[in-house]
């Protein structure tokens, strides 16, 4: 990810009006070092907040050398990006290893930005839910994510339409970002338009009835500015093309009483000047666009125009081109934005709506048709499986436009069946990715909403139903709630027994779960009944060399190694291994399990080298393909500090097992099995695990 503000953000065509006394305030507090305060800029959605940054930044970087910064810029409306926003913030003030950024990240970030000596900035892009700044402590008092500083290089800027809460703290400087003054909002109008649209008493009769809001008049001034170089051909008699025209077109539509009013009437005018140039449909995929989340919406997969037409019928039939050329329109319209690559600027990855054009423009009534472009999109075999790495990047970008569209659907009393369970089986998926991303509490609660989804709406016994439970199970057990997982997963093999027999493949599958979590229990011979079962049901139906029937035999071979039978289950890791290599390839999960697995049965043979070198291999792998904190990278590491300690590396092994306690803590929680574990280890081997934990 980037950490560069986006400064090409700012047109010096148009400059900033009226925010002369908030700028030199600014600048004083970049000079001072902010006084040991977090600065809280907040005001309406479409203040100018952001651009009131990027002035200040500007002007404080290219004419005061004494004020130049080191500038980190973090786009903090999602959780996902300010976490890992904050991370590369630390890996640039100097730390080492993502080893140290465990359960005391937030430690470890401003040990980090406490002793830089080089003054530095740090900006966090609307923010507005302060929760997200508690991390592990709390926001208030100090603890968590973002602290007030004492040290003199730093200054921490915020920007939110959430200024009233308490929850900032009393170490946050608010400074408030109003709507502008009639005479400076009418310069705004006439940045854009010049002389050409009217007198300045007329543009300041318009900023008025703008209600003074930035955006507003960026949207009118683009408006005005584009009627202005149309062809008189292309006016229709009603177009507005000056200043009192377009009052005259507000009042027509009844005058705002406010910002938010007087925005809708600019977004309504705005909408009637792409229908006049031929563009139908725009209002309509402004709400589609405006049901997603507030987070880059990517284009490419969920707006291809046959899709598209078929999901919204005013733009049935609509190509490509006309498609894009729509998108650049209502960019150059101010009412959204087309968000580029940071690494090909020219490049356009995805659009994104302005959160006031969004609430604007947002309507239960296009939540059907969003819907069924999420469908179809989540359809596109480009995307592949939510639980395959080398498509991650794409399921990152539609979950939270997933999520989004399932709270939403959930929230409508009056949302038809069929919208319902479409929507249910999209956050499924969604939920499959969470979860393929160790994020086990996230993808269980969305299984449990889902599931009530299914059982209202088609029953207990539907298959649909039988495999939300499933994965629910499946969740349950990744956190370590083994009754829980085994009741779900017992439950769903008996009446998948009844509805589809007991030789399908999905009552076999979770046959083959309850064994594993029979197996995790201790219950080793239950286990091995049910396992023989499905690797002898699976090999007979599927093949010796089938996935499913690997698995199951993967799975008895752990149950082999735990009854201490070490030769019979290294046989069979080694098989399976050699199976999955040639088969599936050297860096897929399955193969990577197998490799791990064998690494702990040489261990206990007292092959001691051979099994770190497994074990190595295999987390090399994992931290490759899934990540250096995810659960299955941690369980490597757990085992391989084991090993070292056996070989007689004591102080490498308390090293790997604290770092793996640090990352367990912040993943999987502090009452998880797998954190109890490495802790219990840790005071075992004589070391401290309080630092890890927090405590």
């Amino acid at each position: 990810m980037t950490l560069a503000p986006p400064l090409g953000e700012r047109d010096p065509r148009y400059p900033l009006r009226g925010r002369e006394g908030l700028l030199e305030c600014m600048a004083g507090l970049f000079h001072s070092g902010g006084g040991g305060k977090l600065i809280v800029l907040h005001g309406l959605g479409g203040s100018g907040k952001t651009a009131l940054v990027l002035e200040a930044i500007t002007r404080t970087q290219g004419c005061c050398p004494a004020c130049r910064r080191t500038v980190w810029w973090i786009d903090a409306r999602q959780e996902e990006g300010l976490l890992a926003g904050l991370r590369a913030v630390a890996r640039q003030a100097g730390l080492q290893s993502d080893r140290a950024w465990g359960g005391d990240a937030a430690d470890v970030l401003w040990s980090q930005l406490n002793v830089l000596t080089q003054g530095w900035l740090l900006v966090l892009d609307g923010l507005d839910d302060t929760a997200l700044l508690d991390g592990p402590g709390s926001l208030a008092s100090g603890t968590g994510w973002i602290r007030p500083q004492a040290c003199p290089t730093g200054v921490v800027i915020v920007t939110t339409r959430n200024g009233g809460d308490p929850s900032w703290g009393s170490g946050a400087l608010f400074l408030p970002v109003r709507s502008l003054h009639a005479d400076r909002a009418a310069e705004v109008l006439l940045d854009h338009t010049g002389d050409a649209a009217g007198s300045p008493a007329d543009a300041r009769e318009l900023a008025r009835r703008l209600g003074g809001l930035p955006l507003a008049l960026h949207v009118a001034g683009s408006y005005l500015a584009e009627v202005m170089g149309m062809p008189d051909a292309f006016k229709g008699p009603q177009t507005p093309d000056s200043f009192a025209a377009y009052v005259r077109a507000m009042e027509a539509g009844s005058a705002p009483a406010d910002a938010r009013q007087a925005l809708a009437e600019t977004w309504r005018l705005s909408i009637e000047l792409m229908r006049r140039r031929g563009f139908t449909g725009t209002d309509r995929l402004l709400e589609a666009l405006a049901a997603f989340s507030d987070a880059p919406i990517p284009h490419t997969l969920l707006l291809r125009p046959a899709p598209l037409g078929a999901a919204v019928h005013a733009l049935a039939g609509i190509s490509g081109p006309v498609l894009w050329r729509m998108l650049k329109e209502l960019a150059a319209l101010g009412l959204l934005d087309l968000v580029s690559s940071s690494e090909a600027p020219e490049n356009v990855v995805a659009v994104r709506l302005h959160p006031l054009i969004r609430d604007l423009s947002r309507t239960a009534a296009a939540l059907p048709a969003a819907v069924r472009l999420m469908s179809a999109a989540l359809a596109l075999e480009e995307l592949g499986s939510p639980e395959d790495p080398e498509r991650w990047v794409a399921w990152q970008a539609l979950t939270p436009h997933v999520l989004e569209l399932a709270d939403q659907v959930a929230a409508c009393a009056e949302m038809d069946a069929s919208t319902k369970l479409v929507s249910a089986g999209l956050a499924t998926m969604a939920a499959r990715h969470l979860q393929a991303l160790g994020l086990f509490e996230q993808a269980r609660g969305r299984y449990e909403a889902v599931l009530a989804v299914r059982r209202a709406l088609q029953g207990d016994e539907h298959p649909a139903t039988l495999d939300c439970r499933h994965l629910l199970s499946s969740a349950l057990h990744d956190l370590g709630d083994l009754p829980l997982a085994r009741a779900g997963y017992q439950a769903v093999w008996e009446i998948s027994c009844r509805v589809r027999g007991e030789e399908h493949t999905d009552t076999l599958t979770a046959r083959h779960e309850l064994g594993r979590v029979l197996h995790d229990q201790g219950r080793l011979e239950e286990a091995h009944e049910h396992l023989a079962y499905v690797r002898e049901a699976s090999g007979r139906l599927n093949g010796p060399r089938h996935p499913y029937t690997l698995t199951a035999r993967h799975e008895a071979a752990r149950v082999l190694h735990d009854r201490g039978c070490l030769a019979e289950a290294r046989a069979e890791y080694e098989a399976i291994l050699a199976i999955r290599r040639e088969e599936l390839g050297a860096a897929h999960a399955g193969t990577l399990t197998a490799q791990h697995n064998l690494a702990a049965v040489l261990h206990d043979q007292g092959r001691l080298e051979q099994a770190l070198e497994g074990y190595r291999e295999a987390l090399a792998g994992r931290r490759r393909v899934l990540g250096d904190r995810h659960p299955r990278t941690l369980q490597t590491q757990y085992k391989a500090a084991h090993v070292l300690r056996d070989l007689g590396d004591h102080a490498g092994a308390v090293e790997l097992m604290t770092v793996t306690l640090r990352a367990s803590v912040m993943v999987l929680g502090v009452s998880h099995p797998q954190t109890v574990r490495a802790a219990d280890i840790l005071r075992v081997w004589g070391a401290d695990p309080a630092p890890a934990v927090g405590t």
